[in-house]
């Protein structure tokens, strides 16, 4: 019986391989030409004032963008952010000032995005968190990828910057998780809800297709807004998915393990539809990463280090294509499913207990 599910356990991890590897050549990898359409690029902001500098002198230097501009709603923020902004003296800025209570079903960033989107008459929206730093080129980049494949949204993943032992060991969980388990080739006509791929740091869209999608408004209460926005744009005919951004954009999620472990616990428990999504997903990953090394104790030493290459391939693959760090974090891969274990169980516990907030804003 061992010998079977440590078997199975084995195929699982080379069929996910298999896709990682396919994945690579199929990933969207954008360049950049000159745009001429009008441009908004929109930064929610809500106390970050060790990056919003960064992200707004970034966003400032784009190139190849003929009719551009810079908006970010400073969303009621209680640290120096407004002071960063006042520093700025540029006409292409505008910054929009928050007010400290949300309207009635409204989460922060959608309500703060919603509210972005309403102060600009352009052709492309640009959404951006305020911990993204773009390379000079991203936004011309972003563009020109959505014109050539004829997408209405496209969302490049930026590199993602580790500073800390467990950013190092969650963080690759990101990219790495689209790359083995969706096709990416098949989502750029598919409308199935079940493959949407989007991260909320980069997001880039035709503003026709947003407004007919329901914009912010439609997702207001969604705490993955990101991926549920691109669900809002499959559900309206449009097209979208997921690109490669790391050589145009970098992010650092998390300067601390706790703010870490505050980020994930506030969506982990809704990233997979419920309590039982959750367990399956863990379950699976468990299975297919961690059980199988229960071998190197059991008499099937070959299977236990089959499983363990064949997870280390894949995170070499994951990482090459994002631009990651390769070695030692692809040989932690069973290890960063232990890490994500953990804060899938902490996430469910906070919202339980109701203890999940974010930027001190309860999420309920």
């Amino acid at each position: 019986m061992a010998t079977t599910l440590l078997t199975i356990s084995v195929a699982l991890s080379l069929l996910l391989s298999l896709n990682l590897f396919f994945n690579y050549f199929f990933l969207i990898r954008p360049e950049p030409s000159q745009v001429t359409e009008r441009v908004a690029i929109l930064i929610p902001a809500r106390n970050e004032e060790n990056s919003i500098s960064f992200a707004v002198q970034s966003a400032l230097n784009q190139e190849l963008l003929t009719d551009f501009e810079v908006i970010v709603l400073d969303d009621a923020s209680t640290d120096a952010t407004s002071e960063k902004l006042l520093a700025f003296y540029d006409s292409r800025l505008k910054v929009i000032t928050g007010a400290p209570e949300l309207p009635q079903g409204w989460l922060g960033k959608a309500w703060a995005c919603h509210r972005l989107s309403e102060s600009v008459d352009v052709d492309f929206l640009v959404f951006i968190d305020s911990d993204v730093t773009l390379a000079p080129n991203a936004v011309a980049s972003a563009i020109t990828a959505l014109k050539k494949y004829q997408l209405h949204l496209v969302s490049p993943y930026p590199r993602q910057i580790a500073p800390t032992l467990l950013a190092r060991i969650v963080q690759p969980l990101l990219q790495w998780s689209w790359l083995a388990t969706v096709p990416l080739r098949a989502t750029r006509s598919s409308r199935r809800e079940s493959l949407a791929v989007a991260n909320g740091q980069f997001l880039v869209c035709r503003k026709d297709s947003y407004l007919i999608s329901g914009g912010h408004q439609a997702i207001k209460g969604e705490i993955l807004d990101d991926i549920e926005l691109l669900r809002s744009f499959y559900r309206s005919g449009f097209s979208g998915c997921v690109i490669d951004g790391s050589q145009i954009a970098t992010c650092k999620m998390y300067e601390t393990n706790q703010a870490l472990i505050s980020g994930y616990s506030k969506s982990l428990w809704n990233a997979f539809g419920g309590a039982i999504g959750s367990l399956g997903v863990t379950g699976f990953f468990l299975f297919v990463y961690v059980y199988p090394l229960t071998g190197f104790f059991t008499g099937h030493e070959l299977l236990a280090a089959l499983s363990l290459l064949l997870g280390t391939i894949g995170r070499l693959i994951s990482a090459s294509a994002t631009k990651s760090k390769l070695i030692p974090d692809a040989l932690l891969h069973p290890l960063s499913v232990l890490a994500f274990t953990f804060l899938n169980v902490v996430s469910w516990w906070r919202h339980l207990a109701g203890t999940n907030t974010w930027k001190s804003r309860d999420l309920k």
